[in-house]
């Protein structure tokens, strides 16, 4: 198999879409369809690609911004998440 940066990413950004397809709670049916469809076509896709000896494979842009908009995401909501628990703990009730 041959892994190159393409391939790595594209099965990366397949894995977060995946994952976020199936864990984040407040996302609609048809996003959370989309979400796992798209994951599942960009991970198979990238082995598929790493398996080939020859040809020419094309891939998306989105297969290098996705891990990063994850990440982004993710520390967003983590520090939103600190930030607004902590906002609240000191809340009195007033």
């Amino acid at each position: 198999m041959h892994w190159g940066v393409y391939e790595v990413f594209s099965v990366i950004s397949g894995i977060v879409l995946l994952v976020c397809g199936l864990m984040l709670p407040d996302i609609t049916v048809k996003d959370r369809s989309w979400s796992v469809l798209g994951g599942a076509f960009l991970l198979v896709y990238g082995v598929y690609v790493a398996k080939q000896t020859s040809g020419t494979y094309y891939f998306p842009v989105a297969v290098f911004i996705i891990p990063v908009g994850a990440v982004l995401y993710l520390l967003a909501a983590a520090f939103g998440a600190t930030r607004s628990g902590a906002t609240g703990a000191s809340d009195d009730g007033e």
